[in-house]
């Protein structure tokens, strides 16, 4: 098992973060299973704003993405949240990366497709995660933090 301080030293040219999300981030990955965090550092680049950014311009020539083929897209407003929910997240979008599903657009409306997908990585993130924390998931599933 990888220390946080070890995935973020790996982590380090590999994502497009504000600085106080680096260390939740590199906490969270390292519940996941070594195979699935190798998995993320050889295919994943992870892009979260900081809380003044406005917007971020990345070039397709950017050397983070160079040999990607995964972009994970993480709100700002998650590194306030709770380390349950943040690993939570993290888990659950590494799921979808992890096992390849697809990404059509952002109008896809395929309903009964989306929802097998949100729950196959809803799924895999708790298999993932119940080693190192108790209780239910429920409140950090279906995006409801981000209501809140």
């Amino acid at each position: 098992m990888r220390t946080p301080e070890e995935i973020d030293y790996e982590l380090l040219d590999k994502c497009l973060i504000s600085e106080d999300a680096r260390a939740p981030l590199s906490r969270a990955l390292s519940y996941l299973p070594n195979v699935v965090i190798d998995f993320v550092i050889e295919n994943c680049v992870f892009i979260s704003p900081g809380k003044d950014d406005r917007g971020i311009y990345i070039a397709t020539g950017d050397f983070r993405l160079k040999q990607k083929q995964c972009l994970i897209i993480l709100p700002n407003m998650l590194w306030s949240k709770n380390r349950k929910t943040i690993a939570f997240v993290v888990a659950h979008e590494v799921a979808h990366a992890y096992k390849k599903h697809g990404f059509k657009s952002f109008e896809d409306s395929d309903l009964v497709l989306n929802g097998k997908r949100e729950r196959d990585a809803d799924k895999q993130a708790i298999l993932w995660l119940r080693p190192h924390f108790t209780g239910s998931f429920k409140e950090c599933m279906y995006k409801s933090w981000q209501l809140s």
